[in-house]
């Protein structure tokens, strides 16, 4: 009791902070009363196979989503099924973040008072707020990467133990969402060029017990794919047709059409297929890779409508929760107001005005923040497809750099001269 005590004493702020984050973050799914519906139905209906009938997928085992979010929705379903208790999980999730992120922002930038804003732009900016009940792969992912974050910055090559458990940590990552395989080569560069690890070897030794530690987690799943499925499964049988999303000779963007090549196979045929229709198509019109470039680069900076969205989602009583048609909108209180109060321009400004002091970034802003925000948007945009809602993951990475303008302007004023009173 006295070590909790003399924790919320010298950690007021951050303390206040968090707790506002759960109570706001409460009171939305109170007047959200959200559904799950679409993927997120598709998550929790995993979850439940994997109570009820031990197995991923029921009847069917499935290649196609990734097991770690479903795992933990599992996890709270032991004690109630309810969509309020499923979405106060990500509640918490989305509440631990705040605190992750306070504690990655002290080592980023080596002082509590920018840690403490990025903190509290997560904790506060309205898109953050709002999507925080859906059962979405994010809030998982985010916990994941910025806990692999953290042992990265606290390894710095001295522990054997600490040092694998960054790959583990990452590699569960990648079991929530797939796009976490682009983020680990951005590990490494911080390894080689942003830590204090002394010497090529013991980086080499680090990069190997990063490696390590992935393949730790990633190979048992990446052998179940193929023993169910395909030997060129790989991670998730849905790659291959994201990748046919992006680039493909229909004209559209992000779904295929009737008629397509792909309708009509299952997950592991449209898995093959839309790798080889992908790939041939970027041979004969390589010229279209860079309008993809554009085209999804553009997307994926639009103005981000998907939290207000998915966290007022209805479903017509006994509807298909796949079916848009059968989605119902709930009413919330001061929805436009809501809507045009995302505030994600609030970030990209404050981000672009930390250029202005750019003597302040510290090694591991450069090395490791910047890293993971050029890869996805360079390896997971240019490769992939985007759309608003994958701009989730470089939103968070901005909180940091979006602290560092903020307390520029608390510096700058605290160092202005004062006026003499008359």
């Amino acid at each position: 009791m006295l070590r909790i005590r003399r924790f919320v004493h010298d950690n007021t702020w951050l303390v206040a902070i968090v707790g506002l984050a759960f109570l706001v973050r409460v009171l939305w799914v109170l007047v959200a009363q959200p559904t799950p519906v679409s993927d997120w139905h598709a998550y929790r209906q995993l979850a439940a196979d994997l109570l009820d009938h031990h197995q991923f997928g029921y009847p069917d085992r499935t290649t196609f989503y990734l097991p770690v979010h479903p795992v933990h929705l599992a996890l709270w379903s032991l004690i109630s099924r309810s969509d309020l208790w499923l979405a106060l999980s990500s509640v918490v999730l989305s509440t631990a973040s705040v605190g992750l992120i306070y504690a990655v922002g002290v080592r980023v930038h080596g002082n509590r008072r920018t840690a403490l804003f990025a903190a509290a732009l997560f904790a506060f900016l309205p898109i953050f707020i709002l999507f925080s009940p859906v059962l979405a792969t994010e809030h998982l992912f985010i916990v994941l990467m910025l806990s692999a974050m953290l042992l990265l910055l606290e390894a710095e090559g001295r522990g054997l133990l600490v040092t694998v458990l960054v790959g583990v940590f990452a590699g569960l990552a990648m079991l929530t969402r797939g796009e976490g395989v682009f983020y680990a080569p951005a590990l490494i560069v911080y390894v080689w060029a942003g830590s204090g690890i002394p010497g090529v070897r013991r980086r080499v030794k680090s990069t190997l017990l990063i490696a390590m530690g992935i393949a730790i987690v990633v190979v048992p799943w990446y052998v179940r794919n193929a023993t169910i499925g395909s030997a060129d499964t790989g991670l998730s049988s849905g790659a291959g047709i994201n990748f046919y999303f992006a680039h493909n000779d229909s004209g559209i963007y992000g779904w295929y059409p009737e008629g397509s090549p792909l309708e009509g196979l299952d997950a592991e045929q449209a898995n093959r297929r839309g790798w080889e229709l992908g790939i041939a198509y970027l041979k004969e019109h390589p010229a279209d890779f860079i309008s993809d470039i554009g085209f999804g680069t553009v997307e994926l900076l639009k103005t981000p409508r998907y939290a207000l969205f998915w966290s007022t989602r209805g479903l017509t009583p006994g509807e298909d929760p796949f079916d848009p048609a059968s989605f119902v909108e709930q009413e919330v209180p001061f929805e436009r107001l809501l809507e045009a109060a995302l505030a994600v321009p609030v970030l990209l400004v404050l981000s672009g005005a930390a250029l202005l002091a750019l003597r302040s970034w510290q090694r591991p802003v450069w090395w490791l923040i910047v890293p993971l925000i050029g890869s996805s948007w360079i390896l997971r945009t240019v490769l992939y497809w985007a759309k608003p809602r994958y701009g989730y993951f470089i939103h968070v990475m901005l909180v940091f750099i979006a602290a560092i303008a903020l307390s520029s302007i608390v510096e700058a004023n605290r160092r202005a001269p004062q006026m003499p009173t008359v």
